[in-house]
């Protein structure tokens, strides 16, 4: 994509008469749930909460994959740090996401082989030439990179690399909206979905849930005109009464997605139930891989059977994820919860809603 091709979605004069448009049509109070932490990011970064009329509330939803990491798998990953001859790599946001009594980065401080990658063929390659270490990846992720990891799965097979495996806490996203309409106290008008996952997912994956439920819900770009254009098609779809499944992301998002990622996807992993932090157990949520690649599943080779552990006390990060609260609202914001000290995963990750009110509020 050109770079002038971008900056027709970051025109200032097309986003002033968009909000001019969502000021002429706006007559409601609406709570609006931008679903992915890339959107709430750029929401923050351009300043559209600042330009909206006050009847019209954002939230924050679970599309931070890190922020709906539950506190189990951080235990585990920290876990496997602490095994003799295991090199551990990740993400770089998973590192100060506490677990319930360290982090990844307080192990690799106490001199645990902890790397950051960029991608899981790093963590392939890493393992590549460290034949004699065990080598796992914290494959934590939605639709988005889920194809990347089955990808890395079958590189690591073609290249004989029997000593790679990982962890998943891969999370799908058409359940956690349906987890959410069933939820008591969710009080949303309108889903803003995911631009990068629908990419993969195609329009069609949110089919069942929006005939379901009949909410408003309009896939979106993550450029301030892309934002504003889904906001106010949502608002519309609210005032008129005619709620609807639309598409704003024509340039990158087709009904059926990217059929050769999901093959990929689909030939390494099965659904599986999964535990979301503040959602809880959300069933056909998950993935893990096919029995026929277990080999490679961390989980198995390492016999980590982790228990289910409380979330930290006081910390609102579950029902900021559930559109229950904000930020702000949390007794622990920006007192005991810090980017420098943080109590999160909301806190930490680049994605997360807490990290964005800090940096940008």
């Amino acid at each position: 994509m050109s770079l002038q091709y971008i900056e027709e979605y970051r025109d200032a004069s097309l986003a002033r008469e968009l909000v001019k448009k969502i000021k002429a049509v706006s007559h409601k109070k609406l709570r609006l749930m931008e679903v992915c932490g890339t959107h709430t990011m750029s929401i923050f970064r351009h300043g559209i909460r600042s330009v909206l009329p006050e009847r019209i509330t954002l939230l924050s939803g679970p599309g931070c994959p890190v922020c709906v990491t539950a506190q189990k798998d951080i235990d585990a990953f920290v876990a496997l740090a602490r095994v003799k001859n295991v090199i551990v790599t990740t993400f770089g946001d998973l590192m100060k996401v506490p677990g319930s009594g360290s982090t990844l980065a307080l192990e690799k401080a106490s001199g645990a082989d902890v790397r950051m990658v960029y991608s899981i063929s790093d963590a392939v390659a890493i393992a590549r030439e460290n034949k004699s270490k065990q080598v796992v990846f914290c494959a934590v992720g939605f639709e988005t990179t889920i194809p990347t990891i089955a990808a890395g799965i079958l590189m690591a097979i073609r290249e004989k690399t029997d000593n790679f495996s990982i962890y998943s806490a891969n999370k799908l996203t058409p359940p956690a909206l349906t987890a959410l309409m069933e939820t008591d106290g969710v009080q949303i008008d309108g889903f803003i979905l995911p631009g990068h996952v629908s990419v993969i997912t195609g329009t069609h994956a949110y089919r069942d849930t929006f005939e379901k439920y009949n909410m408003p819900s309009v896939i979106a770009g993550f450029e301030p005109v892309d934002i504003l254009n889904a906001i106010l098609m949502l608002i519309r779809q609210n005032e008129t009464g005619t709620p609807a499944l639309e598409n704003a992301y024509p340039r990158a998002v087709s009904d059926s997605g990217n059929v050769k990622a999901k093959q990929i996807m689909n030939q390494v992993f099965d659904i599986c139930d999964a535990s979301w932090r503040g959602i809880g157990h959300i069933p056909s949520s998950g993935m893990r891989l096919k029995k026929s690649y277990e080999k490679f599943n961390a989980s198995i080779k390492f016999s980590m059977d982790m228990p289910e552990v409380p979330e930290p006390k006081g910390c609102a990060c579950g029902q900021i994820l559930m559109g229950l609260k904000t930020p702000e609202k949390c007794v622990l914001y920006k007192k005991k919860c810090t980017p420098m000290t943080p109590v999160g995963p909301c806190m930490v990750s680049s994605e997360g809603a807490c990290a964005a009110f800090y940096r940008y509020s």
